[in-house]
């Protein structure tokens, strides 16, 4: 908060600007735990997966989770000057979704197992009002947080956000494994799981609603989404973003296989329900732990190094999925007699650490990168254009589903493994936009650079 808007408040605002940073935290944290009692690509995928045979449709899960909130995203951050879109559009969006996913336990208690195709109904309806809903909330609650928090506190803020976050999300992982394994049946254990997040995320509703909303600042515009698509070709025909856009796109494609690692380690490894908690404590140690790591690499040698490494790291996940279970299983290590069914499922989970650390890694870079490479006229352009990219790549889930019914886990686990290796050596491509004209490494492209240098 500014001097200047210090001065101007009363005694009683001044407190309230006070509690804002707390509440915010107290906002984020609550999101992250009831956001992780549902994960899309694990909790609710497992859920469809016992609901129907169609794998198909346990990728459109994921899919609905990553591109139906865009869509009111966009339409607020495009909307006309004065348009109202602050604290209390963000709170009624925030309770609506909270209420939906109260009401998305509502069937699987009443109905019970016995009707699958009422659940699956309700379930594709219910989620995508709350995927919506959580849009429509998002930017006018990230932008009343921006300007409630001060300046010189905002570090500060996000850190205590993403640590207590990290710790709610853990304890979820917790807590999804005793609820999965010791209270009640299929699918009232996962009915109390949704009736849970949707408690967690009333009660980060009532953080935002106490929120103090400072003054709106007069001189925000609107994003113009038309023009910005128009700049698209001349961004295109720079080689940069053309190569950070290939990357991109491959690195995403080869989330295709996300939803069905759990759903394999279920239907082929034999794992218990209650697992996939111990699965989603290890993602986000993963996760928490390589934060620590990637901070340091960044700042030293760049977000192009992050990014790259966060691509090996997203080639080895269908690469263990792969590898783990005929490697446990084989003769010489069967021999020990220390390797049983359990061993192999809790082993399984060394995967997820690897996916919360590249997730942690993409989180980190990807934005920094992006935000490096283009030139600060033509930033708003390139995100624009990336999201636009990435939005349609965001469907391979639905691919991947469509494969796993035709070819099996396998298959699809080897697609997504040489995806990644694509990913990997497209960004060998990249250049690092913090060093002004600095070329990719190695390969005929930094021959040819160098002597296009020298001539």
């Amino acid at each position: 908060m500014s001097a200047t808007t210090d001065a101007t408040v009363t005694g009683t605002e001044r407190s309230a600007y006070r509690r804002n940073p707390g509440l915010g935290i107290a906002n984020g944290a609550l999101r992250m735990l009831g956001e992780t009692l549902i994960y899309p690509t694990m909790v609710l995928a497992l859920f469809v997966s016992q609901l129907t045979r169609s794998n198909l449709l346990v990728g459109l899960v994921p899919v609905l989770a990553s591109t139906v909130w865009l869509l009111p995203q966009i339409d607020a951050a495009t909307g006309e000057p004065g348009r109202s879109r602050g604290l209390a559009q963000g709170v009624w969006a925030s309770a609506v979704s909270a209420a939906a996913l109260g009401v998305l336990g509502m069937p699987a208690l009443v109905v019970g197992a016995g009707r699958p195709s009422v659940l699956l109904v309700t379930f594709f309806l219910t989620y995508t009002i709350h995927s919506l809903a959580t849009g429509f909330a998002h930017v006018p609650l990230g932008d009343v947080l921006a300007r409630a928090v001060p300046v010189d506190r905002l570090g500060v803020f996000f850190s205590q956000r993403n640590l207590w976050g990290g710790l709610l999300g853990i304890l979820a992982g917790f807590l999804i494994y005793r609820v999965l394994s010791r209270l009640g049946t299929f699918p009232a254990n996962y009915a109390l799981l949704f009736v849970l997040a949707g408690a967690s995320l009333a009660l980060a509703t009532y953080a935002a609603a106490r929120l103090q909303e400072p003054p709106r600042p007069t001189t925000a515009e609107p994003i113009d989404l038309r023009a910005q698509l128009g700049a698209a070709p001349r961004l295109l025909r720079q080689a940069p973003v053309r190569r950070f856009l290939a990357f991109r796109a491959l690195l995403s494609t080869a989330a295709i296989a996300d939803p069905f690692y759990v759903v394999y380690a279920h239907r082929q490894l034999g794992a218990p329900d209650g697992v996939i908690g111990i699965y989603i404590a290890a993602l986000l140690a993963g996760r928490f732990g390589a934060n620590l790591v990637w901070g340091r690499v960044a700042d030293r040698q760049g977000s192009r190094l992050v990014l790259q490494l966060a691509a090996l790291l997203r080639m080895a996940i269908p690469l263990l999925a792969l590898a783990l279970p005929p490697l446990l299983r084989w003769s010489p290590v069967a021999r020990l007699e220390v390797v049983d069914s359990s061993t192999l499922v809790y082993a399984y989970g060394l995967l997820f650490v690897v996916y919360g650390a590249s997730l942690s890694g993409q989180a980190l870079a990807n934005m920094a990168f992006l935000l490096d490479l283009a030139p600060a006229h033509r930033r708003a352009a390139c995100v624009v254009l990336v999201n636009a990219v990435l939005g349609i790549v965001a469907c391979a889930p639905i691919l991947g589903g469509a494969l796993v019914d035709r070819f099996g886990f396998q298959f699809l686990f080897l697609l997504a493994f040489l995806v990644g290796l694509a990913a990997v050596l497209a960004s060998g491509a990249l250049p690092e936009p913090r060093i002004r004209g600095a070329a990719p490494r190695g390969g005929r492209y930094l021959l040819s650079r160098a002597r296009r240098l020298r001539g």
